[in-house]
């Protein structure tokens, strides 16, 4: 009898150990999946995200054409999440409208010009209240650029491309390069500038000048063109990776096109690609390490 419990109990014991281990393998799976999507190795489903009404009321998610509706007073977004098998894409596409100039605005990491301070586009896109951000001009990563933001003047030399203006009125607008200088270009209205480029479309035409890399090499993009008073795109495109090839310039253009905007430029790209909105990031930016620290963003306001 004293032996029979003997191994009754060295059973318990063992019986619990081996729980006890599967315990701690199941959350070691867990961590290791966890950090796995993080680095980019496993990547992140492209339907992970789920709006419901209880969250946000200003926000709709049409499943069937996998598409979200923001609207306020002030703001209509829409959203299109567009899934191509050939040539291999994932990006989203914005059209956003906005009652007022003021509501489309530009932030800089940590609210300073600084060569130094980087942060992800969500982060700077929370501190300033955004619905929805994309990545700006990487004027922290260059020391040569045109950088007018809110009106004040904090570079004015020549980069690589023309800037794109935002004027006092909400008006998208590209000079040729060379053509203004920071303070020409605030007496003509601009409050803000992307200095990036190149520039996509310029009165209704695709420009198509820049060779053959144009329209054949594919990367992760973020573009923004403008369709009417107050009314943008926005396209990002996710790249590099198994799930997105990425996006020729060209037909980035060509999107931006089909969708009636008459001006159109791109922006920071890349590994800093990236879309916020409402408190998500939808897109899946390509560096290895995630979302990019960067230094400036373009957003969208109530």
């Amino acid at each position: 009898i004293c032996i029979k419990s003997k191994k009754i109990g060295v059973w318990g014991v063992r019986s619990k150990v081996w729980k006890r281990m599967s315990e701690i393998l199941l959350v070691l799976i867990f961590i290791s999946i966890f950090i796995l999507l993080e680095l980019r190795i496993i990547q992140k489903p492209y339907k992970w995200i789920v709006f419901d009404a209880t969250r946000n009321k200003y926000t709709t998610y049409d499943k069937d054409n996998d598409s979200i509706i923001y609207e306020t007073d002030e703001m209509k977004i829409q959203l299109e999440h567009i899934v191509k098998e050939e040539p291999n894409l994932n990006m989203w596409i914005a059209t956003i409208k906005v009652s007022d100039s003021s509501q489309i605005k530009s932030a800089f990491a940590g609210g300073e010009f600084s060569q130094d301070v980087k942060k992800r586009t969500s982060v700077i896109a929370k501190d300033n209240d955004a619905v929805l951000a994309i990545d700006g001009a990487a004027v922290g990563f260059n020391t040569n650029g045109r950088v007018i933001r809110d009106g004040v003047i904090y570079r004015d030399s020549d980069l690589d491309c023309a800037p794109l203006i935002i004027k006092e009125n909400g008006d998208l607008e590209v000079f040729e390069y060379g053509e203004k200088t920071a303070e020409e270009i605030l007496d003509l209205g601009g409050v803000q500038t992307y200095d990036f480029g190149p520039t996509l479309i310029k009165d209704n035409e695709i420009i198509d000048n820049y060779g053959e890399w144009y329209r054949t090499t594919k990367d992760p993009h973020t573009v923004i063109g403008q369709k009417g008073p107050l009314e943008y795109v926005v396209l990002v495109a996710d790249g590099r990776s198994k799930k997105s090839d990425g996006i020729s310039l060209y037909d980035a253009a060509v999107e931006l096109q089909n969708r009636g905007c008459y001006i159109g430029y791109n922006l920071d790209g890349g590994g800093s690609t990236t879309l916020y909105f409402n408190g998500e990031v939808l897109n899946n930016p390509s560096d290895i390490t995630g979302e990019r620290r960067i230094s400036d963003i373009l957003y969208f306001t109530n």
